[in-house]
């Protein structure tokens, strides 16, 4: 155990923090004053601010703390935790006060932790505390590993079992759900194929009635989006740093698995993002064996607010596991989601920091709206981009304005860490932990608001990987309907009637949709072809009439919106190619058919989408990777 300051320094204890660290060599005086000067604007520690602009080591910091406040300093790295002092039932309190018992000596626990305030109130909330208990600093990324090392499993097992299991597709129940929700897709398509009288009507009819009710949903959604301005803040309002000190502290949670492509563009991403280093708290979250990504995050010169986080091993291996276990290691009151190929514009944490500072508690997240940075790269991507600017740029906004619940994106979406807390995290069973967690959010009386900032990632341009990645999402849509129809007359009363038909609209609506195209299809072929369904000719001309009016508003509805979304964002060039969704959006069936068969062989896969290998990412990798490289340059100039 090691006492500062060093022999020789003649620091004095009540020396303030910088002058010891100027003493100690650890920082210029120069470096100091700059890092005072930032300190009265955000309101940060000092400390703090000298890490995050790389002026001082963590673990210099830390030492000179603890020479300032008299207590000793736990090197964690050279003499780990006790194994023998944990105790399991006060895992909670370590993680939120950044404790834990490190070592016993002359009959005293010593506890080390990483802030002597956070600490004492962790003492106090311990179970039994020890008696004589005393503390030692140590620099927070050590106190992680520690933690991370010590309890592992418990850590696992926390994060895949946060929320309730009676709102978690965990539960035994959702085994016997899926069974049965399969089981009456096949045995309805069975009927269909044997028995096209009187079967293939009532399918048909189903399917019309629902997508009607969903056509009459989306041009509400519609009609309200169109109602309100385009830029709910505008570019004056996002100088929060002159409105609110201190500005609070962001952790940005990115997961990522397999994708060393990614690194540059990602690191350089997060140092165009316009907010003070200090107020930053950024988590790479890497698998245990995912040894390339983290050579590849390592080689690209990771600013001192990331810290990469090796999530312990355990089941299920989906994103929402890894957020939930970063979760218990974020520093932030605000905490966001990003995907490890985003490019989010720089203003983007300032835009969410005032809506969230400026809307009422019931608003628990805002979710910004997402682009693609590659959508001329062939006809796929095109047709990817027509799509998420109808979802982010129209349909989100109008759910919101109608009150109605919203599915979240896996992106870019940021949230009130107390609530994210309170409704249980993501589901680490569910494979569209963010749609889920939007209608649980909804459920609890909380909503979503909507940044005009956008991110921009990468389009899938490539035909097999896209039908994976979209019968994950359609597995996952699938699975959040079934656990919150569990108990439809409580879901009823959670959302209300109008929540309880946008939840129907969104999730059953969609699922249909994808599994009725086919069917559509193949009826009006037949009949054109003067081969269909002898009910289906039979049928007056008043259904023939009611039956065009649904599917033909539907498809003006979405390729209005289609033309609106594209000309707000810029990107009237792709018009001509709205047509070309009808051929599409059918083949979503061929992923609508593959969820469907993962629902029971494997509910919790997590289909991974490859990014960084079309043209316009590796583009996009070669330029991070030289704009790096120009900045390490003019850093080393500088310095000499």
């Amino acid at each position: 155990m090691r006492w500062p300051p060093r022999a020789g320094t003649g620091v004095s204890h009540t020396a303030p923090l910088g002058a010891r660290l100027v003493a100690l060599g650890e920082a210029s005086a120069a470096q100091i004053g700059a890092a005072l000067s930032a300190q009265r604007l955000s309101g940060a520690r000092l400390g703090s601010v000298l890490v995050a602009n790389g002026a001082a080591t963590p673990r210099a910091v830390a030492e000179a703390a603890a020479a300032q406040a008299r207590k000793a300093f736990a090197d964690l790295e050279a003499e780990p935790l006790e194994p023998a002092l944990a105790v399991l039932d006060d895992l909670p309190v370590y993680l939120r006060r950044r404790i834990a018992p490190w070592r016993v000596e002359a009959g005293r626990t010593i506890f080390a932790a990483t802030d002597l305030d956070a600490a004492r109130l962790g003492l106090a909330e311990l179970r039994d505390p020890p008696p004589d208990a005393d503390i030692a600093l140590c620099a927070p990324e050590a106190m992680e590993r520690a933690l991370v090392e010590a309890f592992g499993p418990a850590l696992a097992a926390r994060a895949a079992a946060r929320p309730p299991a009676t709102v978690s597709a965990r539960s035994p129940t959702t085994v016997l759900q899926r069974a049965g929700f399969v089981g009456l897709v096949i045995a309805a398509i069975t009927a269909f194929a044997l028995s096209p009288g009187g079967a293939g009507a009532a399918l048909f009819a189903a399917l019309v009635l629902i997508n009607a009710g969903n056509a009459a949903v989306r041009i509400a959604v519609l009609g309200a989006a169109l109602r309100r301005p385009r830029d709910p803040v505008g570019a004056a309002d996002v100088a929060v740093l002159a409105d609110q000190r201190p500005p609070p502290t962001v952790t940005l949670l990115i997961a990522l698995l397999r994708e060393p492509e990614t690194a540059a563009l990602l690191i350089e991403a997060i140092e165009r993002l316009d907010w003070p280093r200090e107020r930053l708290d950024v988590k790479l979250i890497l698998e245990a064996d995912d040894h390339a990504t983290r050579a590849a995050l390592e080689a690209a010169d990771p600013p001192p607010c990331c810290r990469i986080l090796i999530a312990p091993p355990g089941g299920p291996r989906t994103k929402p596991r890894a957020l939930n276990f970063a979760l218990d290691f974020a520093e932030g009151e605000i905490v966001g989601v990003y995907d490890a190929e985003d490019r989010p514009e720089p203003d983007q944490i300032r835009r969410v920091v005032r809506i969230l500072a400026e809307s009422p508690p019931e608003v628990a997240c805002v979710q910004a709206r997402l682009n693609f940075y590659n959508p001329r790269e062939n006809w796929l991507t095109r047709c990817f981009a027509l799509e998420y600017a109808i979802w982010f740029d129209m349909l989100i906004a109008g759910f919101r304005d109608l009150r109605l619940p919203i599915p979240l994106g896996g992106t870019s979406v940021f949230f009130r860490r107390d609530v994210l807390e309170e409704v249980g995290a993501w589901d680490a069973h569910n494979v569209t932990e963010d749609a889920d967690l939007g209608m649980r959010l909804a459920r609890a009386g909380y909503r979503c608001e909507v940044s005009a900032s956008t991110t921009h990632e990468e389009a899938n341009s490539r035909l097999g990987a896209w039908i994976m990645q979209r019968s994950r999402w359609l597995k996952g849509y699938m699975t959040t309907w079934l656990v919150h129809m569990r108990r439809p007359a409580a879901l009823w009363r959670d959302l209300g009637p109008r929540g309880f038909i946008g939840f129907q609209t969104l999730f059953l609506g969609a699922i249909v949709a994808y599994f009725g195209l086919p069917v559509f299809w193949t009826v009006w072929a037949l009949s054109l072809a003067g081969m269909g369904p002898a009910w289906f000719e039979a049928l007056p001309l008043w259904a023939f009439a009611a039956l065009a009016v649904v599917q033909l508003s539907g498809w003006i509805a979405m390729i209005l919106a289609a033309i609106i979304a594209t000309a707000r964002r810029g990107q009237a060039w792709l018009t001509p190619w709205i047509p070309t969704l009808a051929f599409y959006w059918p083949i979503g069936a061929l992923a609508g058919y593959l969820a469907l068969a993962e629902m029971l062989l494997a509910p919790t896969f997590w289909r991974k989408t490859r990014h960084g290998v079309g043209r316009s990412a590796a583009a996009a990798g070669r330029e991070a990777n030289a704009a790096r490289a120009a900045r390490r340059t003019i850093a080393v100039a500088a310095a000499e």
